[in-house]
């Protein structure tokens, strides 16, 4: 079997190694920045976000503080080839000064066109969810989090949706950005992952420095885009959340037809 495509990323993140290794082991940890739900057995770790997007994943190998592996099959990528493929992601945690330079590589991907889009999600996703992670650890660390996500499926382009998204207009100034959003409010804070027409990340003033991220994306031939919304907040009422989840997903429904 081939190798297949892999993609590989680093972050230096403002933490000690040991609560980065707790991050990405403990399921309370990954609950604060990654999935909206985590189970971790000594064999193998469950992540959920909802609408039937899990990862199942096996323990491969770690080390404490400085090597986790986790491995998986067909389960996650039957739609994109019949060919049996071991995927893995692999973390590496080199502690710098007090410090940690966390390096994800996430391999195993065919070489065919068919994995083109399951592909470059992945690689989109693992420079907003490590920038999650630097973020929580960063900014809220030791605290819950609070998610509000709304999601709405299309059969128009990237760029289609991401004008309607961004059609009361999007400013970006040097690492800050302003966007006024579809539901009548400006969003601003610091911008953190800015790529047009799939991806805005950055921080939230208004919500006690929280996290939030736009997304365009596919996950297989023919299927057709999703659009996520997804505010990730600390130190803010649950129900404050819930709410303008419930304001994303109407507008989203009004919006996208």
């Amino acid at each position: 079997m081939k190798k297949g495509r892999s993609t590989e990323m680093s972050r230096e993140i403002s933490a000690p190694v040991e609560a980065v290794w707790k991050a990405l082991t403990q399921p309370e940890e990954l609950q604060r920045w990654f999935p909206l739900e985590a189970v971790v057995s000594p064999e193998e770790v469950k992540l959920t976000w909802g609408g039937g997007i899990d990862w199942n994943m096996e323990i491969e190998e770690q080390k404490e503080n400085e090597y986790l592996r986790w491995g998986y099959d067909k389960e996650h990528h039957h739609l994109v080839g019949q060919q049996e493929r071991r995927l893995a992601v692999e973390f590496f945690l080199e502690a710098k000064k007090g410090n940690t330079l966390l390096r994800i590589v996430h391999s195993g991907f065919g070489e065919e066109k068919s994995w083109d889009d399951l592909y470059d999600g992945v690689r989109r996703g693992w420079q907003t969810e490590s920038l999650s992670l630097k973020h929580y650890l960063e900014n809220h660390a030791g605290k819950n989090r609070v998610v509000a996500l709304a999601e709405i499926t299309s059969k128009k382009t990237e760029q289609a949706l991401w004008d309607i998204l961004m059609a009361g207009g999007l400013a970006v100034k040097d690492d800050h950005y302003t966007y006024n959003t579809p539901l009548g409010d400006t969003y601003h804070g610091r911008l953190l992952y800015d790529n047009p027409p799939q991806d805005l990340c950055g921080t939230l003033q208004h919500l006690n420095n929280a996290m939030l991220r736009i997304s365009i994306e596919r996950f297989y031939p023919g299927a057709d885009n999703t659009i996520w919304v997804w505010i990730g907040a600390y130190g803010v009422p649950e129900k404050e959340i819930k709410e303008v989840q419930q304001q994303w997903q109407e507008k989203l429904h009004q919006l996208i037809r």
